[in-house]
Formats: C-alpha cells, sequence, structure tokens
C-alpha cells in the first residue's frame, strides 16, 4: 500500500480502480482495519470506480509524524483525516461508504462538506446528527464497553490485552461461525498500532462528554450536533442479527434524511456486513452509487450467501463461554502485552538494526525464495527503501552469472551498527543457505549520513571455507575489529581486522562453535524437521560483546550451552591451544539463535522452541516475554530509549520444514521494553 503523508500523519491507503474514474471513499470501522474491503473494493473498481480505502489514524501502519500531535480519535477528527487525505490525492468531489466509525466519519464529512460528498452508505452504525441522547438501558447494556473504557481500570485492561478485549465483540456481535481465527489475527495486527488504544479510548470517551474534543475538530462536532437533516441519495445498511446495533437502533434513521434515502435490512448478518457478505454488500452499494438514487426503496435481504467460517467462534457462543473468552482470549492465543508488532514484510527478514535517531533496517536472505530486497530501510510509513541503493539490492538468483558478486548484495544474513555511525552487511554468500559463490561472502560498511558504500571486505576462501556460512557479528568499541560467527558445517569465529581487511579463523572446530549433537530442536513437543527427516544443525550462531568489549559470548544454534572467551585471545598470534583453555562455560541455555547485549549489560537470548525471549541472570537464564507470534525470533537490535527490537523469522514456516509452503513467507519486526 501506498502511504500519503498529511500534516499530522503518514496515511496507509488502498487505491483500486482507474484513476479517471469517480472517487468512492471507503472508511473501515472498529475493532476492525481497512482489509474489511477486501472483497468489496475490488467489485466496486470493477465497475469503473476509483476506489479509495484509507487505514485510520490509530491503526495497522497509519503512523502519526510527531509525539506531540493528540491521539484523538472523534469522528469529527476522522473526517478531517479523509479531507486531508482526498485534497492531498486531488480529489474534490466523492461518494463515500463507511462502516461502524467509519459511518459516523462519513456522516460528518457530508455534514462538514456537503458541497464535495455527493451520495453516502452508512453500515451498522446509525447517524448521530442532532447529537446522542443517553441510550436506552437494554441498549446501555450492548455498549458496556463504552462505559467499560471510560474508567481506569477498563482503559487499563484494554491496554493489557487488547486483542481478548476485540476478539469478544468479533464473537459477540454477529452469527456464530461468521469468521476464523485466522482473518481475525491478521486483523488484530492492526490494533498492534502502538496510538491504537489512546485513539480507541479518547473516541469512546469523546462521544459521551468523558474525554475532551480535539479542539482542531469542535467546530465539526458541534455542527453534527446542530444538523437535524441531510439531503443528499443515502444508503443505511445493517444486519438484523447485529449483537450491538440491532435493527432497533435504526427505527428512526429515516427521519434524518430529506432526499433519496433507503434501508436495507440483510437477514442472518451481524455487525460486519462487508465481511459477512461481501457480494450482498456490493450489490446495494451499486444501486447507491452507480444507480438512479430516486429509485432506492428499502429492501430485506434474505440472500444467505453468508461466508462461513471454521466453527470455533460458534462453538464458544453456543456452549456459553463467551465471558471466559474475554478474559481468557490472550493467555490462549498465547500473547504478550509486552510486545508491539512495528512491522510486517511479505519476505523472510533475519537482521534488524536501529539507529540513535530511530532509523530502521532490516535484511532479507535469499533462502527459499528471490527476495526482490536484500537490505531496507523501513520507512515511518512501513514501505521499504532498498538501501543504500536499488544498484546494491538488483542481483538476484536467476542472474547469478551476470553480476559480479562482489559488488552486489547476494545473501545476506545480518546488519549491524559499528557505533561510529555505519551500518555493517554481512553477505555469507551462500543463496539457499547452500553453496558459497565464490567472491561473494563480504562485509559492506555503509555510512549512514551519506547513504553510500564506503567500504567493502571480502572474506577470502581459506577463512570462509566452503560450507562456511557468516551470520552475525559484533564490534570492539573501537570500530576496528569485527567478530563473526561461522555456523556453518564447521563452526568457528572469524575475526576481521576492519582497518586492513584481513580476516582468520579462530576456535575453528573447537567443541563450543559446534553443533551439540544431543540437542533435537523441536516446536510444540514436536521434532522440527525437514521432509528427508534432517533437524536444523547450526553451529556457533549468536553472537554478542561486552560493553568494554573484553568479552564475547557465543552458542550454537543447535546447541544448549552459552560460552565466552576474552577477545584478546582471538587475536591472530594466538595460538589455538591457548585459546582453546580460555574458554569459559557461562551458563546452561536452550535452543537460541540471536544474543545481545544491551546498553543496561543485560543479555538477551532468543528462544525459537517455545516463542519467547529470555535474558541471563547470573548463571541462569529466565523468561522476559513468551508470545506465538514470535515464529522463531531470531536478532536483535536495541533503540536509543533502551526500546529492543527483534524479528521472526519463521524457520519452522518455510518449505524447509513445511511442504508445501510458498517460497516467500510473511515475517515481522516486533518491540518490547528493554530490562532496566
Amino acid at each position: 500500500m501506498p502511504s500519503i503523508t498529511l500534516d499530522d500523519l503518514y496515511v496507509d491507503v488502498a487505491l483500486h480502480g482507474p484513476e479517471d474514474g469517480q472517487p468512492l471513499l471507503l472508511i473501515h470501522g472498529w475493532p476492525d482495519d481497512a482489509s474489511t474491503w477486501d472483497e468489496v473494493a475490488p467489485e466496486l473498481a470493477a465497475n469503473g470506480f476509483r476506489v479509495i480505502v484509507p487505514t485510520l489514524r490509530g491503526f495497522g501502519m497509519t503512523r502519526f509524524r510527531d509525539t506531540d500531535v493528540p491521539r484523538t480519535g472523534n469522528s469529527a477528527m476522522l473526517a478531517m483525516d479523509m479531507i486531508a487525505l482526498l485534497d492531498a490525492l486531488g480529489v474534490d468531489r466523492f461518494m463515500v461508504a463507511g462502516h461502524d466509525w467509519g459511518s459516523n466519519t462519513a456522516e460528518a464529512l457530508a455534514v462538514g462538506w456537503p458541497d464535495r460528498v455527493e451520495r453516502m452508505a452508512m453500515l451498522s452504525t446509525p447517524p448521530r446528527l442532532g447529537g446522542m441522547p443517553t441510550p436506552p438501558f437494554e441498549q446501555t447494556q450492548r455498549q458496556w464497553y463504552h462505559w467499560f473504557m471510560a474508567t481506569a481500570r477498563g482503559a487499563e485492561a484494554v491496554r493489557t490485552d487488547r486483542r481478548g478485549f476485540t476478539h469478544l465483540h468479533w464473537v459477540n456481535w454477529s452469527p456464530p461461525g461468521w469468521f476464523d481465527e485466522a482473518t481475525f489475527d491478521r486483523v488484530a495486527q492492526s490494533f498492534d498500532n502502538l496510538d491504537w488504544v489512546d485513539v480507541t479510548l479518547h473516541s469512546y470517551r469523546a462521544r459521551w462528554g468523558e474525554a475532551e474534543l480535539d479542539p482542531r475538530s469542535t467546530w465539526l462536532e458541534d455542527k453534527v450536533k446542530a444538523t437535524k437533516t441531510l439531503s443528499l441519495p443515502t444508503l443505511y445498511i445493517h444486519g438484523d442479527a447485529d449483537g450491538v446495533n440491532p435493527p432497533s437502533t435504526a427505527e428512526d434513521v429515516r427521519t434524518k434524511f430529506a432526499g433519496p434515502f433507503a434501508r436495507i435490512t440483510m437477514t442472518g448478518v451481524g455487525h460486519f456486513p462487508q465481511r459477512e457478505n461481501p457480494q450482498a454488500v456490493v450489490r446495494h452499494l451499486l444501486t447507491l452509487f452507480a444507480g438512479n438514487p430516486a429509485a432506492l426503496t428499502d429492501v430485506t435481504d434474505r440472500n444467505l450467501s453468508m461466508k462461513k467460517a471454521a466453527p470455533y467462534a460458534a462453538g464458544i457462543a453456543a456452549i456459553g463461554l463467551v465471558a471466559a473468552a474475554a478474559a481468557g482470549v490472550a493467555h490462549a492465543q498465547g500473547r504478550s502485552a509486552q510486545l508491539t508488532q512495528v512491522a510486517q514484510f511479505d519476505h523472510q527478514a533475519t537482521g534488524v538494526a536501529v539507529t540513535e535517531d530511530g532509523r530502521r533496517f532490516v535484511n532479507f536472505p535469499r533462502w527459499t525464495d528471490d527476495a526482490p530486497i536484500s537490505v531496507a530501510e523501513v520507512m515511518k510509513d512501513g514501505s521499504l527503501r532498498p538501501y543504500p541503493d536499488a544498484k546494491w539490492n538488483s542481483w538476484r538468483n536467476a542472474r547469478a552469472n551476470e553480476l559480479p558478486v562482489g559488488d552486489y548484495f547476494v545473501c545476506v544474513q545480518s546488519i549491524v551498527l559499528d557505533g561510529h555511525g555505519n551500518l555493517w552487511v554481512l553477505d555469507p554468500g551462500a543463496p539457499g543457505n547452500e553453496k558459497i559463490l565464490e567472491g561473494a561472502p563480504k562485509l559492506v560498511r555503509i555510512d549512514l549520513s551519506s547513504n553510500t558504500v564506503t567500504k567493502t571486505i571480502l572474506v577470502p576462501g581459506d577463512v570462509a571455507l566452503q560450507g562456511t556460512y557468516l551470520n552475525d557479528i559484533r564490534f570492539s568499541p573501537d570500530g576496528k575489529t569485527g567478530y563473526i560467527t561461522d555456523s556453518g558445517t564447521r563452526g568457528a569465529i572469524i575475526v576481521v581486522d576492519l582497518e586492513s581487511g584481513k580476516s582468520h579463523r579462530a576456535l575453528d572446530g573447537h567443541p563450543s562453535t559446534q553443533i551439540d549433537k544431543t540437542v533435537k530442536v523441536t516446536l510444540d513437543g514436536k521434532p522440527l524437521v525437514r521432509p528427508d527427516g534432517r533437524q536444523p544443525a547450526f553451529a556457533s550462531d549468536g553472537i554478542a560483546i561486552s560493553k568494554d568489549g573484553k568479552t564475547l559470548y557465543y552458542q550454537a544454534l543447535t546447541g544448549k550451552t552459552l560460552y565466552s572467551i576474552d577477545t584478546a585471545k582471538l587475536r591472530s598470534d594466538v595460538s589455538e591451544a591457548d585459546r582453546a583453555a580460555a574458554v569459559k562455560t557461562v551458563a546452561q541455555t536452550h535452543v537460541a539463535d540471536g544474543l545481545w547485549m544491551s546498553q543496561a549489560g543485560v543479555l538477551y537470548l532468543t528462544s525459537p522452541t517455545d516463542y519467547s525471549i529470555k535474558r541471563l541472570n547470573g548463571s541462569d537464564v529466565e523468561t522476559v516475554l513468551t508470545d506465538r507470534r514470535l515464529r522463531w525470533p531470531d536478532t536483535f537490535s536495541e533503540g536509543r530509549d533502551g526500546t529492543m527490537y527483534v524479528t521472526a523469522s519463521h524457520i519452522q514456516d518455510t518449505n524447509w520444514f513445511t511442504p508445501g509452503a510458498p517460497p516467500s513467507i510473511k515475517t515481522q519486526l516486533f518491540s518490547f521494553a528493554s530490562a532496566k
């Protein structure tokens, strides 16, 4: 999705249909995201409309540009966002359909800009024209969550378990079986936006006077309250099985509209008609937007071609466990309130680096697919910019014999900052984690101020042996030495003089850098194996360095022991016997991929087999957080404020271990607060 920059926001927006088509704005609701229109927008675009589907503030990849901007969510403010977006797109007159929050946002647009809004469809949430009286007690009971969020404890509960809170509404608001858990899980990722809770709380509190309106929007909120009727052609679509806004809440909707109007009641449909029966919704929207408004007429739509899903939600509702679902869904789904999704990618990501000024970088190795980008900067709007440029990222497996491997990223495994203004790219030069391409293993230094490559260090064939896989790197505090783990056939620590470019192998074949053959990698109690029975077999992998640079920590991924060595013993003039004698056992651990020594001196370890982040406490290992979204937590980085970042590389989901999986898999970048 492209991102549009507004005064306050970077708005994530999907565009469908011809650019010269009649503009049609689709606004999503709560708790939902822009994907609610996925089966509606393309059909409308196919009928010639230019369909614009934004993600609202506080949701998904839409971001605030400044920390000082109020995280407000009242309908008038959302409407003002929409106008700013349409202005940025060069759209003057438009038609609009909105669901839930989007319904009242559409209404505010029609009130505030009547010369621009031509026709309007409101789904599932009635208009607020003339103000919002306190609802009858029966409706107040259905809207318990409004009042719940007005309390301090309620707000904290939502902040702690946003997914459990929203999942309950999906269960309660529509008939049993209308959604599957995978769909909810995808949508709920939009609620991981750092501002989602604040925007949500403000939206519900402000509408009942429990929070101040965004002062910039007061004029529009007042105008909505003062407006008794609208005259533009309008359609009100709702389900007769809506668990939060049943048909009784729409009894006086017709009185709010003086022009062409129709009320569409969809039988057997709940609060999410565009998800539950998108074909019928498209049909009714086309009647409004492409037809003659004078022909609008009330309809009871008995087309029951509702999309059916797995029976999970139906089972909960049927056996009366809705209350239990509210309390326990987060636990059942294995989610941690400590973990926040920062970004999602369409290809397998392994490495991450976060700079002092907040720039974020990720890399994509060519393991199971021919990733179109090897190193990318994650922009504020969530888009990816090839870094440092498109040329360095233009190598492809299909062109392996055409491009010089030393001048392009071939199979980047990690990206690490050296603390001296540079990002180093570690390229093992072995696509598919298989054969090294001669001349491809290298370190590439990129100056962050100029975004240019300033040095390339090739790792020669007598150091990057065939079977070597350069995995991760750490730097001495003075920026003169790099330490690389070789996780390939014969583990080692590779030491690189970053000034001369010379390198050598250390602890080559030493037990501390090798696979532990007694370790069996298991997930959910089952061995993780390839179709031919092979388990993951990675030698020295995770690596960390003490803040003073005097101690290097490392571990084989297929291992259970954390080791350390005095970095002075890794110099080229030290004998292997002396090095071996200097190796120390730090702790008995677990299968671990990434290691990180934090600014606070805490050593973190990823734990892929139980979806966890752990840390070292003396010689013991303790759990920081567990979250089943961490499908193979891989690599760490740390922000200036101490926020920890970790990639989930989904190794178990690749076609290495999941036959039939596509070559490209979705992966994520997460963050969590570090220990002090």
